[in-house]
């Protein structure tokens, strides 16, 4: 099994942080931003988003991060990453397709405006608007576990590495002005201690 995309993107550390937390070998090779590769013909027939990460694994092209964390957590993680029972495989998708669709979209414009751009080309109104609805997320997703360990269960399950992810990200912002969410500190403080999420999450922003 073969991973390419570089390890400061957030997509290629869902992937990676899932192998780890299985034992998973694979081979990896850098693709993206400084390590180019993307733009080759070589990649669009791997992915023709031209994006990362891509997993090769005995003949099978697969992109879209959170298929490929589904596809690895169903593989090796059977009745762990990928949880038991019907009801709580759908609700760690749930939150995986909420990373997607509302947390992932509404931290963008925060990420890029104060990792990527340069000071005097920031757009503060979009910052300030980025970060207010991302408290706003993790509001939703603190009530929520309020009644949980994690997001799918006692367990650490594929559901949590997605949000694991943007939850570093967001507490690594040390300027943010931010609400006091108990749970989702209380959560974010066991996802730290895994040796896992320590290698492939905690490595500053990128």
């Amino acid at each position: 099994m073969k991973i390419i995309g570089r390890k400061s993107s957030s997509n290629v550390q869902k992937v990676l942080w899932c192998c780890a937390e299985l034992g998973v070998k694979y081979k990896h090779e850098n693709a993206g931003r400084e390590f180019g590769i993307v733009d080759t013909d070589e990649f669009l027939e791997l992915n023709p988003n031209r994006k990362v990460p891509v997993l090769i694994d005995k003949g099978i092209n697969l992109w879209e991060s959170n298929t490929i964390v589904r596809m690895v957590a169903s593989k090796f993680g059977s009745g762990t990453m990928f949880p038991k029972g019907i009801e709580s495989q759908a609700i760690a998708a749930q939150w995986m397709d909420w990373q997607l669709s509302t947390l992932g979209p509404d931290f963008t414009a925060m990420f890029h405006g104060l990792v990527r751009d340069k000071p005097e080309e920031r757009n503060w109104n979009s910052i300030d608007s980025s970060i207010r609805k991302t408290q706003a997320n993790l509001e939703i997703l603190d009530r929520y576990l309020a009644e949980t360990q994690f997001v799918a269960g006692d367990t650490l399950t594929m559901g949590d590495i997605p949000v694991g992810i943007y939850a570093y990200r967001w507490y690594e912002f040390k300027t943010i002005e931010r609400k006091v969410l108990p749970n989702l500190e209380r959560w974010y403080g066991d996802l730290r201690k895994r040796p896992a999420f320590q290698e492939f999450v905690m490595v500053g922003l990128g």
